[in-house]
C-alpha cells in the first residue's frame, strides 16, 4: 500500500511545499523539505519557472543556485572516453553480489563521493536602478492649502474630580 507523502514548509509560512511558492523562496537550496519534492516533481517545477519567465520576460529573470545533497555516491567513469556512465549510491553497490560488482567494474574507474550539486532553479524579480527621485501624489498646491487653514475645534475644560 503506497501512502501520499505530505511534503511541509520548514518555515512554516507557506505550510505546503508547491512550485509557486519555492520558486521565490531564498533558501530554497537549504530546505530539506523541498530537495525531497523536487526529487519526485522536478518537471512541474522547471516547467513552471520557465513558463513564468517566458509570461513575464520584463519583470522575471531566472537565477541558478546550487543545492547540495550530502551522501556517498560512486561514480562511475568508463575508461576509453572519460566519460561518467552513471552516479549510483553506495548503498546499491554494496547491495550487489561479487559478480555483479566485477562486471560493474571492468574497463571503468570507481570514485566515491560525498556529496551531488543539483541546480536550481529560481524566479528572480529584475533590479532597476531609480535615475530619477520619486513623485508622489500630483497635486502640492492642494496640500500646501489644506495646511494653511487649520480647522480650529472648541476645547472644553478638563473635569477634575473633588475630594471628599
Amino acid at each position: 500500500m503506497n501512502k501520499s507523502i505530505l511534503y511541509t514548509c520548514e518555515l512554516k509560512h507557506h505550510r505546503q511545499v508547491a512550485a509557486p511558492l519555492c520558486s521565490v523562496c531564498p533558501r530554497v537550496a537549504k530546505c530539506r523539505s523541498f530537495r525531497n519534492w523536487f526529487d519526485i516533481y522536478r518537471d512541474e517545477y522547471l516547467d513552471f519557472v520557465i513558463n513564468i519567465c517566458n509570461k513575464f520576460p520584463e519583470k522575471y529573470t531566472l537565477e541558478v543556485t546550487l543545492m547540495v545533497e550530502k551522501q556517498t555516491f560512486v561514480q562511475i567513469v568508463d575508461m576509453s572516453t572519460g566519460m561518467i556512465e552513471k552516479i549510483v549510491n553506495l548503498k546499491e553497490i554494496e547491495a550487489l553480489t561479487p559478480e555483479e560488482k566485477l562486471e560493474l567494474a571492468r574497463n571503468k574507474n570507481l570514485f566515491i563521493v560525498t556529496h551531488r550539486i543539483v541546480p536550481i532553479v529560481r524566479v528572480e524579480m529584475k533590479k532597476t536602478v531609480i535615475e530619477e527621485p520619486m513623485q508622489f501624489g500630483g497635486n502640492n498646491e492642494e496640500k500646501q492649502q489644506e495646511e494653511a487653514e487649520p480647522i480650529a475645534e472648541p476645547v472644553s475644560p478638563a473635569k477634575t474630580k473633588k475630594k471628599k
